[in-house]
């Protein structure tokens, strides 16, 4: 019987159709170089310490502000970036409260840094939805790993590894859950979730 069910935020909870430096080009009327390799770059290192913890973004942006043209405050390019990737799904939402009415406890399992799923949690609101926060940044590790979810399951306890749900948009991320000993499923859009935790998991 299935007690907690895991959540991925990007993709699932929180759905966003432009990366912030896309919008930034059209909001500001920055001119962005969509081959910009300065910014691959940040994204592909610096950027994935920030998100297991190993660097703090504020301080990595503070060097790098000239990659988006920005002149003002770091702090305002941050709530820019994070408040165009914070809308919360409608449908999954109420289901996911109406999980929590029926007594299943729900968290969020994500691969962010401190500052993104911090706003996500307090500013957007998920503190309002789900029981806990699993991310990336505070764990240590990248879902693909098995230690995220050996640490997340210390967290979890009294709980036996089948009564544990994993809901995912990206295949490695689901495989690792599956391997660690979880329930693990595959999210492609709201209708197959839902019909599979109908008749899969009878939820």
């Amino acid at each position: 019987m299935i007690k907690v069910i895991l959540f991925d935020c990007d993709g699932l909870i929180i759905r966003h159709e432009k990366y912030f430096t896309v919008r930034l080009a059209a909001d500001k009327g920055v001119v962005l170089d969509d081959e910009n390799q300065e910014q691959k770059k940040f994204f592909n290192g610096i950027f994935l310490d920030c998100e297991t913890g190993k660097a703090d973004l504020k301080q990595e942006i503070s060097k790098n502000l000239g990659l988006w043209h920005w002149e003002g405050k770091v702090e305002d390019l941050m709530d820019y970036w994070f408040s165009g990737e914070a809308k919360i799904e409608g449908e999954l939402k109420d289901f996911i409260l109406n999980l929590k009415q029926k007594g299943y406890k729900c968290f969020i399992s994500t691969n962010n840094e401190k500052y993104r799923a911090e706003y996500l949690w307090s500013v957007a609101g998920l503190k309002n939805i789900f029981d806990g926060f699993f991310a990336s940044c505070n764990v240590g590790h990248f879902k693909e790993d098995q230690g995220f979810w050996e640490k997340v399951y210390q967290n979890l306890s009294g709980l036996e590894k089948h009564e544990i749900l994993v809901w995912d948009d990206d295949m490695p991320n689901v495989e690792a859950a599956s391997k660690f000993g979880f329930n693990s499923e595959f999210y492609s859009n709201f209708g197959n979730f839902k019909k599979v935790m109908q008749e899969k998991y009878q939820i």
